[in-house]
């Protein structure tokens, strides 16, 4: 008797597509981004200044009070930074992180037609879920 496997939900294929898609760019705007700082001869966080001082022990009060910054970077120094690698690389791990929310909406759509509606609010409401709380540092600090 040759067994079956059951045949994988569309939903569940509509996610892992654009998680996968998402994950892979994230991971090439994060290479790129790294390599950009190391090749960078003028930025404002070198990444060789920021190497040597971790492993010569330093706290991170002094790292930052000794950099070009004079103060730890926030969310808002790397859009300042934008040309800069350490921003790009910043930016493709934000982007591999909000990927989620459109890979749950769309999931969420095909859950509903596939007459899941009990999933598909579950997978809407965790979708706005992750597009707010990101936010919610800026609000609250």
């Amino acid at each position: 008797m040759i067994k079956r496997k059951p045949p994988v939900p569309i939903s569940g294929v509509v996610y892992g597509e654009i998680i996968y898609w998402c994950t892979c760019l994230s991971a090439l705007l994060v290479v790129g981004g790294t390599i950009t700082s190391f090749l960078e001869t003028e930025s404002m966080m070198p990444a060789g200044y920021l190497i040597n001082t971790v492993f010569e022990g330093q706290s991170v009060e002094e790292i930052w009070a000794a950099s070009a910054l004079k103060r730890p970077p926030d969310a808002l120094t790397y859009l300042a930074l934008l040309g800069h690698g350490e921003a790009l690389t910043v930016a493709g791990i934000a982007f591999g992180v909000l990927s989620v929310a459109p890979a749950v909406f769309f999931s969420a759509a095909y859950l509903w037609r596939s007459k899941n509606e009990f999933l598909a609010v579950t997978a809407m409401i965790s979708g706005a879920f992750a597009i707010i709380t990101p936010f919610t540092y800026f609000l609250f600090r």
